[in-house]
C-alpha cells in the first residue's frame, strides 16, 4: 500500500472520474460473465469465487472513497479485485488462447493512470507473470477451458473485442480531455504567478524611483532632511504594503481568499499618491494638473491595489512617454453611480499596433520613453486585470498627431462603481 499513497495523487481526486469508468465497466463485465459461468457455461461451481469478488468489487471502492475520503485505497481495491476476476476468467476460459486474452493489455494502462508510473511498472509485471503462468499450464495442459463449442469461443471473441475496442476508445478520450484541462489550468496558475512577479518588477520599481529621488534631495539639502526622511519612510511602507498585497494577491488567484475591498474614499486614494506622482514627473519638468470635486467618491477598493498598481502605474506610463515641460492632465468626475478618471498626457501616442494589443500579455509592446526609460510592457495588462477585479473597466484612446477630435499624447479612462 506504500507503494501506491506515497504517489503524487493529485488529492486522488483528479483520478476519480477514470476510477468510476473501470468500476461500472468492471462491475457490468463481472455480472455479466457470473451469469453466462452459471447458465451459457453450465459451470456454476465458480460461483462462490465469482460473486463474492463481484460483491468486493460493487461495495468496497464506493465505501472507501465517498464514505472515507480514501481514494487510493479504493483504487487499489478495484483494481485488485478485476485484475483477479479478469485472470480467472481468463484461465478458465483457455488460458493463453482465451478469446478475452488482450483484457490483460488493460492492465498496465489502468495503473498508469491511476498511479503513474509506478503503478504501470507493477501492471507490466502482473501481466509477465500471468503470461508466464498461462504459458506452462498450455505446456503442461493443465488449464481448463469451459467454452463449450467453437461457435460460443467466435461469440465470446467477438463480444470482447467489441467492449475492448469501446473501453479503450472511450478511456483515452476522456484521459487525453482532462489531461487537456489540466495543463491549461496549470498554463493559468503558472500565468498568474507570472502576473504576481511582474508587479514587483513594475510597481516597486515606481515607489522605489520615488524613494530613490527623496534620498537624494535628502543628502543635497541635510538641513530640511527630516521631511524628506519621512517621505521615503512612507515610500517604504508603500513598498511593504505592495510586499503583502503580492502575497494576498497569490492566495486571491488560489482560492484561499478574498480580495479585502472595502469602501474607500477616492479623493483619498488620489491625493496620498499624488506626491508620488509628481516625483515622477519632476525630472522631467512635467506639470500635473488634478481636476476633482470635492466629493469623498466613495469606491469599493484596496487601496495598494487602486493606488499603486493602477494609477500609479498609469500616471507613470504618461511621464514616461511625455516630452520634458509637457502636462498631464487628470480629471474625476462622476455621472449617476459611476466614477470617472481621466489621464491624459500630450506626449508622443500610442502606435495603432501596439494600441492594438495593449492589454495582451503575450505581447511585445514595450518601448522606450522619451528619454530612453525602459518598460516591460507588463504595466497595463496588470491594470486592465486589477481594474475588472474591482469591478470597473478601462479605455485607452490614442493620436500620435493632432487630429481634429483628439489632441496629440493618449487619454486613458478609468470607470469604477460607487460604493453603495
Amino acid at each position: 500500500m506504500k507503494v501506491f499513497t506515497s504517489l503524487p495523487f493529485e488529492d486522488h481526486r483528479k483520478r476519480l472520474l477514470y476510477l468510476k469508468i473501470m468500476y461500472f465497466v468492471g462491475s457490468l463485465m463481472s455480472l455479466f460473465y457470473i451469469y453466462r459461468f452459471s447458465y451459457a457455461f453450465a459451470a456454476p461451481q465458480y460461483n462462490h469465487i465469482l460473486v463474492p469478488l463481484f460483491v468486493t468489487i460493487l461495495l468496497g471502492p464506493p465505501l472507501l472513497w465517498y464514505r472515507f475520503k480514501l481514494y487510493a485505497h479504493a483504487a487499489v481495491l478495484l483494481l485488485l479485485s478485476l485484475v483477479f476476476v479478469m485472470i480467472m476468467l481468463i484461465h478458465l476460459t483457455g488460458g493463453l488462447f482465451a478469446p478475452g486474452i488482450y483484457w490483460l493489455a488493460v492492465v498496465p494502462l489502468a495503473t498508469a493512470i491511476l498511479f503513474g508510473t509506478r503503478g504501470a511498472i507493477s501492471g507490466y509485471f502482473c501481466v509477465a507473470a500471468t503470461f508466464t503462468v498461462f504459458w506452462l499450464n498450455h505446456n503442461m495442459q493443465t488449464g481448463p477451458n469451459l467454452i463449450p463449442s467453437p461457435e460460443v469461443f467466435r461469440e465470446e471473441l467477438i463480444l470482447n473485442l467489441i467492449v475492448f475496442i469501446g473501453f479503450t476508445s472511450f478511456t483515452t478520450h476522456v484521459y487525453l480531455r482532462n489531461e487537456a484541462a489540466y495543463t491549461q489550468n496549470l498554463r493559468e496558475k503558472h500565468n498568474d504567478v507570472e502576473n504576481l512577479l511582474r508587479v514587483l518588477l513594475h510597481d516597486i520599481a515606481n515607489t522605489l524611483s520615488s524613494m530613490t529621488l527623496q534620498l537624494i534631495r535628502a543628502k543635497e539639502e541635510q538641513s530640511t532632511g527630516g521631511n524628506e526622511l519621512e517621505k521615503m519612510e512612507r515610500a517604504v511602507q508603500e513598498i511593504n504594503n505592495l510586499l503583502n498585497q503580492v502575497r494576498h494577491l497569490k492566495s486571491v488567484k488560489d482560492g484561499k481568499a478574498k480580495l479585502p475591498l472595502r469602501p474607500m474614499s477616492l479623493a483619498k486614494i488620489l491625493n496620498d499618491i499624488y506626491e508620488n506622482a509628481e516625483a515622477l514627473a519632476a525630472p522631467k519638468g512635467i506639470k500635473l494638473s488634478l481636476d476633482m470635486s470635492r466629493d469623498k467618491m466613495l469606491v469599493n477598493a484596496e487601496k495598494t491595489i487602486l493606488g499603486n498598481v493602477v494609477l500609479l502605474n498609469i500616471i507613470s506610463n504618461a511621464v514616461k512617454f511625455s516630452h520634458p515641460g509637457d502636462r498631464i492632465d487628470i480629471r474625476v468626475f462622476t455621472k449617476e453611480q459611476v466614477v470617472s478618471i481621466v489621464i491624459q498626457d500630450y506626449g508622443v501616442g500610442i502606435p495603432p499596433e501596439i494600441l492594438e494589443n495593449l492589454f495582451n500579455i503575450a505581447c511585445q509592446t514595450n518601448r522606450a520613453g522619451t528619454h530612453g526609460e525602459k518598460g516591460t510592457g507588463y504595466g497595463m495588462p496588470l491594470v486592465k486585470e486589477y481594474i475588472q477585479m474591482l469591478g470597473g473597466s478601462i479605455e485607452v484612446t490614442s493620436a500620435e498627431t493632432v487630429t481634429d477630435s483628439h489632441p496629440q499624447g493618449t487619454k486613458v479612462t478609468l470607470q469604477l462603481p460607487l460604493a453603495e
